[in-house]
């Protein structure tokens, strides 16, 4: 997203701008909250994409994903994948695998 000052500033407290709009750091999940909420609060028309640290996952991280282009994080088999745009065939073979043992 094209990163608004006043959320740019915030932002730059707490993480190091590594390109244009991209945000890199080590910070805690309170003030990863924080962050998120006020991103989506100022994107407006714009995508925001955040990837955490996350113990509890296979890959040990998490993605949240907002109005990024009918993408969604789906669960699979253990682990976040980002899913695109879709048919009903495709949703329905991810569904029947996921519930396999």
């Amino acid at each position: 997203m094209a990163v608004p000052d006043h959320l740019r500033g915030y932002i730059s407290r707490f993480l190091i701008e590594c390109g244009t709009g991209f945000y890199v750091g080590n910070i805690s999940l309170r003030v990863a909250e924080a962050i998120w909420g006020r991103a989506i609060g100022a994107a407006g028309d714009g995508e925001v994409i955040m990837v955490t640290s996350n113990q509890h996952t296979e890959q040990g991280f998490s993605v949240r994903l907002h109005q990024v282009g009918g993408r969604k994080v789906v669960e699979f088999d253990g682990m976040e994948l980002v899913r695109s745009k879709y048919n009903d065939e495709s949703s329905e073979y991810l569904e029947n695998s996921a519930k396999k043992p």
